[in-house]
C-alpha cells in the first residue's frame, strides 16, 4: 500500500458508510391510522383478496392506487422501523409482516424482492 492509500484508510469509517452498491428491497404495504382496521386487512386477506386490492380499498398512503407498491428502495431511504423490516434477513420474501408502527401509522409489509442483503 501507498502512502496516500493509508492515508485514505484512516478517514474511512465503514460504520458511518453508504449501504454497500447493489443493497435494495422492493416492497408494497398498506398503511392506515387506526390500528382496529388490522384486523379487517388480515381478514380480507384471509379470504383471498390480493395484497394489491386490499392496498386499494384500506390504505391511506398515495401508493394505494398502485397497490401499495413502493418500488425499489435502498436502506435509508424510508423510515427505521420499516427500514427494519425491509432489510431483515428473517423478513421473508411474499409474507404479510405486521402491524409495523411509524410516525405515519401502521404498515402491513410484503417484501417482494431484496438483493445484496
Amino acid at each position: 500500500m501507498g502512502f496516500f492509500d493509508n492515508i485514505s484508510k484512516a478517514f474511512s469509517n465503514a460504520e458511518y458508510s453508504a449501504p454497500p452498491e447493489g443493497v435494495k428491497a422492493t416492497a408494497r404495504h398498506i398503511l392506515v391510522k387506526d390500528k382496529k382496521q388490522i384486523g379487517l386487512i388480515m381478514n380480507e386477506l384471509k379470504s383471498g383478496a390480493t395484497f394489491n386490492q386490499v392496498a386499494k380499498a384500506f390504505s391511506t398512503c398515495s401508493s394505494a392506487s398502485s397497490g401499495g407498491s413502493l418500488g425499489s428502495f435502498p436502506p435509508g431511504r424510508m423510515v427505521k422501523e420499516f427500514d427494519e423490516v425491509i432489510f431483515d434477513p428473517k423478513t421473508n420474501i411474499g409474507e404479510v409482516i405486521g402491524p409495523v408502527q411509524t410516525q405515519f401509522g401502521y404498515h402491513m409489509i410484503v417484501v417482494e424482492k431484496r438483493t445484496g442483503v
